[in-house]
């Protein structure tokens, strides 16, 4: 079970990693980072795929082709495609030489076509290392540079661009790529170049702002200097904890949600297979991710906000109970209720959760008299630092062993100026 609805993550994570020109490849980027590796084994096979293609340092410099240059190309071949032709070898030429019109036609669609294919090859595959990407991988990359070589992109466009082909050369490569279509190489040349654009996007996205890849082991949470990466000046923290609960205080303001989104979206990307924004990540496999951060009224199934967190919760405590191991974010967990009801079912589910070892579930509150529950087993604590100076609070965002009991309310409550706006006239 994944339930990751709250970290935004098409809208603003997926973005991150989007590095390209064309909605093919960005179609396979969106399914890659959508679709869930089923074990440790394959997670580290994405990896390896990531890391073979940062070996390569040319991939990364600031030049590519256009949007426009892939469009022309590529409705070329689809025209040819819907059109087909029946006329081959002597025919064809026949037919080019009394037609002036699709002579320049194919021609100039040719030039496109081999200028596109010569520079793909040069920005890309020319110089890669095909023999330190992993299978089935490294086949995609074999397909390709087998037609890139057939196809003698380099030889075909010095002659487009120095003195043009002639008709012969137009009549016979236009026959060549009806071929290569008709046996479905163009086909598997454009998947396996789409796949390897999406991945090739997804590893700048790890190069550029230096994310680091994490490692699995049962034992322990690790998350060493973790940062938000849609913060520009990102406070970073770290995090090691090996109790089932952990337990996150701080006032409003002090930047919980924003914590327990970094930190979920460290484990959600490690299990994607991706680097994370962290110097260090060490984490089990998880069999559930669940982060719940704004939950809202559920009008579609006519639950208020209560039952939306009460059933956020079932959820993740049914598959603990069937031993999965779980890791779960409640921010603020049952705000949608009194706090007399808050507080006694808040106390009956930390006490609960701290039955599954192994997982791990992170819950940030305001209910100050929890923090008798921390002196259990199971129970880690912890809080985000803010100072109060001349009455003004001073947010640190820096995470902390202990427990916080500021309460800032009626700070800003003044601060704004409201108890006298509010004063009897």
């Amino acid at each position: 079970m994944v339930n990751v609805y709250d970290l935004h993550f098409k809208k603003e994570i997926l973005p991150l990693f989007d590095y390209l020109y064309n909605e093919h490849s960005r179609d396979i980027l969106a399914q890659v980072l959508t679709e869930m590796p089923g074990s440790v084994e394959d997670i580290y096979l994405r990896q390896d795929i990531l890391k073979a293609l940062l070996q390569h340092d040319h991939l990364y410099v600031p030049i590519s082709y256009s949007k426009v240059e892939f469009n022309q190309v590529y409705s070329y071949i689809e025209e040819k495609r819907t059109r087909g032709r029946d006329l081959t070898g002597v025919s064809l030429q026949v037919y080019l030489l009394f037609s002036s019109s699709a002579r320049n036609k194919e021609s100039g669609g040719l030039y496109q076509f081999f200028y596109f294919f010569y520079k793909i090859n040069q920005l890309y595959f020319s110089r890669l290392k095909i023999d330190v990407f992993p299978s089935p991988f490294r086949e995609g990359l074999t397909n390709i540079r087998r037609m890139l070589s057939e196809l003698q992109v380099e030889k075909y466009y010095a002659i487009a661009r120095d003195r043009g082909l002639s008709l012969p050369e137009t009549a016979r490569l236009a026959e060549l790529l009806q071929e290569k279509m008709n046996e479905g190489e163009m086909d598997r040349f454009w998947k396996d170049f789409f796949t390897f654009e999406a991945w090739y996007s997804i590893s700048k996205g790890i190069r550029v702002p230096g994310l680091n890849f994490p490692s699995f082991d049962n034992d322990a949470l690790i998350i060493s200097e973790f940062y938000h990466p849609l913060l520009k000046y990102p406070v970073r923290n770290t995090l090691e904890v090996k109790s089932p609960v952990t337990l996150i205080t701080g006032p409003n303001m002090s930047g919980k949600s924003t914590l327990l989104k970094s930190i979920g979206l460290c484990v959600y990307l490690a299990h994607l297979g991706l680097a994370v924004p962290a110097k260090k990540c060490v984490l089990p496999f998880f069999d559930v991710i669940s982060v719940a951060i704004n939950l809202n009224d559920d009008m579609q199934h006519g639950y208020s906000h209560f039952m939306t967190e009460i059933q956020t919760l079932k959820r993740v405590v049914v598959q603990a109970r069937e031993r999965r191991r779980c890791f779960a974010i409640f921010d603020e967990l049952f705000r949608g209720t009194n706090i007399d009801d808050a507080l006694a079912i808040s106390e009956m589910t930390i006490k609960g959760l701290t039955a599954y070892q192994g997982s791990f579930f992170f819950i940030s509150t305001h209910l100050h008299r929890l923090e008798e529950v921390t002196r259990m087993d199971g129970i880690h604590a912890c809080c985000i630092g803010c100072d109060l100076e001349g009455g003004r609070p001073i947010f640190t965002y820096k995470l902390k062993p202990g427990w916080s009991d500021l309460k800032l309310g009626q700070v800003i409550f003044r601060q704004e100026g409201l108890d006298e706006l509010l004063s009897a006239p």
